[in-house]
């Protein structure tokens, strides 16, 4: 058996030991992994579960008097507060633009101007009628010449006639005229009326057969005149061959008008031709209607109408005639001024016309937009300029529905720029818009505040932040903010008394972000404690607050 290698047995108990030697190892290992593992825990459970750690100082101040005072801040915008859209007083073209946007301006300075060749035109025209009129009324008060009165005298012995004529009546012979003129309207329309029935009738077969008659004798009697001649010519020329031509010249010419005739008596009469004679119609029959007409107006007797227009006319020519015996009336001269008051008005607004072709600056500012070009046409009312007073300014911001309350006319307010670092400006509140403005749910309320810029130049749209004094309390009991606490439903402060702690309730006032007034509880002088409060908590992996060691994991080279 032994010569033959280990038995059974023999095999095992090797491998039995180094397998509990290997357990021992492990056995170390997994002691000190359970140690690690309960150091971590234990900080973690010191993290999550103790409470922290905490580390009190305290110091003492004072209750005194003094001033407080409560603020809120506001956002917003310059507002220029003094600028004007400038326009032409009338319509043009312009004719010349002397500023520029951005130029600064002096009051009484010339900016545009326009073409006033027509303006200029209107006015002299103006100033012509003003010395007709006074030249009128100077005449009038001088009285008239003889030439003046004697036209006078002559006008009105015109119309007293022309009176007396119609007053009294037709005369016999006026009638007798009048029936005349009927009769003679009359026959003019008979005949028109007879020629017309004989151009509508044309061609008239009695008028061809006369014209064809009258054209066969012309013929015949060229006949007649050529058997005359040939024989008298074939006895040798002489004065009676010559007359003999002459007599069938003559024929000849009595053929051709005869032929004419029947050309125009077989042609029917042309629209034109008719037209013509129905037109001389109706002039005719209007030429007797009015005569009828006149010689029944001349029977009746003068109308109510033909009375009062001549007798109108003859006091007319009377006041005409008495005016320049007598001299002008009162009214006359009266009327003479109106015209002359009439013709200055027009010279005014024809002058004021010539000075609104001319935009002059206001006040002294800077020009803000231009509104068109040289040569374009521009109607009045049209804004030609902005112009803009920089240093007559507001600031308008915005105050959440929360602190308008707060806010009243006259409050005083700091006003400072991002633009403006370092510059600061006194103002107050000068208008509170009654109705708000709603922006994605949010309620603001439009605030104006004014203020002295002096020389500093602010655009507007400039941001800028308002800080206004809501309220202010001088000469009050006033304590930090943090010496007060809360204990249950009071307010408490810890009091320092000969070196010992004590608790007071107070009653407070008015606060502000610092500062709040104490209305009762503690008198000035008493030493209130404010108390610095530091807490730290265990991270984990740190040492307990108490000592200790730490047990770090295997591996863990910190």
């Amino acid at each position: 058996m032994n010569a033959e290698g280990p038995g059974p047995t023999e095999l095992v108990k090797p491998r039995a030991r180094r397998f509990i030697q290997l357990s021992r190892r492990q056995f170390a290992v997994l002691i000190v992994a359970g140690l690690i593992a309960i150091g971590i825990g234990y900080q973690v459970y010191q993290s999550t579960s103790s409470p922290a750690q905490v580390a009190t100082q305290a110091t003492s101040v004072a209750v005194r008097r003094g001033t407080i005072t409560a603020t809120i801040s506001a956002a917003g915008s310059v507002v220029s507060t003094k600028q004007a859209k400038l326009t032409f007083g009338v319509s043009g073209t312009i004719k010349d633009i002397l500023v520029n946007v951005g130029d600064t301006v002096k009051a009484g300075q010339p900016m545009a101007k326009l073409d006033t060749t027509n303006l200029e035109v209107a006015l002299a025209q103006a100033q012509s009628n003003l010395r007709i009129a006074q030249l009128q009324l100077q005449q009038l008060k001088a009285g008239a010449t003889p030439e003046e009165r004697a036209a006078a005298q002559s006008a009105y012995d015109s119309a007293l006639a022309k009176y007396n004529q119609i007053a009294s009546g037709p005369t016999q012979a006026d009638i007798r005229a009048a029936e005349q003129a009927v009769a003679s309207a009359q026959a003019n329309l008979l005949q028109a009326q007879s020629n017309l029935a004989t151009l509508q009738a044309k061609p008239n077969p009695d008028d061809v057969k006369q014209a064809e008659i009258a054209l066969e004798q012309a013929k015949d009697s060229l006949y007649s005149t050529q058997i005359n001649r040939d024989a008298t010519c074939g006895r040798g020329p002489g004065y009676q061959c010559d007359a003999a031509n002459a007599q069938v010249m003559a024929s000849e010419m009595s053929v051709q008008q005869a032929q004419l005739k029947l050309d125009i008596a077989r042609k029917p009469a042309t629209p034109d031709e008719i037209a013509s004679a129905q037109k001389t119609v109706e002039s005719a029959q209007a030429a007797l209607d009015a005569a009828q007409a006149k010689l029944a107006q001349l029977k009746a007797g003068p109308s109510p109408t033909d009375l009062t227009s001549a007798k109108s006319a003859l006091d007319s020519a009377k006041a005409t005639l008495n005016s320049k015996i007598n001299g002008p009336s009162p009214e006359d001269i009266a009327l003479g001024e109106e015209k002359i008051k009439q013709a200055e008005a027009s010279l005014q607004q024809a002058q004021l016309n010539l000075n609104n072709a001319t935009i002059t600056a206001p006040f002294d500012g800077v020009v803000a937009s231009v509104g068109a070009n040289v040569g374009e046409q521009i109607g009045s009312g049209t804004t030609m300029f902005t112009l803009i007073d920089p240093h007559a300014v507001r600031v308008d911001v915005t105050v959440a529905e929360t602190d308008i309350t707060r806010v009243a006319i006259g409050k005083p307010a700091t006003i400072t720029f991002d633009a403006l670092p370092n510059q600061s400006f006194d103002g107050k509140v000068i208008a509170i818009s009654p109705t708000a403005t709603v922006q994605q749910g949010v309620v603001n309320y439009l605030v104006s505040i004014s203020f002295d810029p002096g020389n500093t130049n602010l655009p507007a749209g400039l941001t800028a932040t308002a800080t206004i004094i809501t309220d202010q309390k001088d000469n009050v009991l006033m304590v930090p903010n943090r010496a007060i606490r809360l204990s249950g439903r009071n307010r408490v402060v810890d009091v320092l008394v000969n070196g010992q702690e004590q608790t007071r309730q107070v009653q407070i006032g008015m606060s502000n972000d610092q500062f709040t007034e104490i209305t009762s509880g503690l008198n000035e002088g008493d030493q209130v404690l404010i108390k610095a409060t530091t807490s730290s908590l265990p991270r984990v992996g740190a040492p307990p607050t108490g000592g200790g060691v730490m047990i770090r994991p295997a591996g863990d080279t910190r």
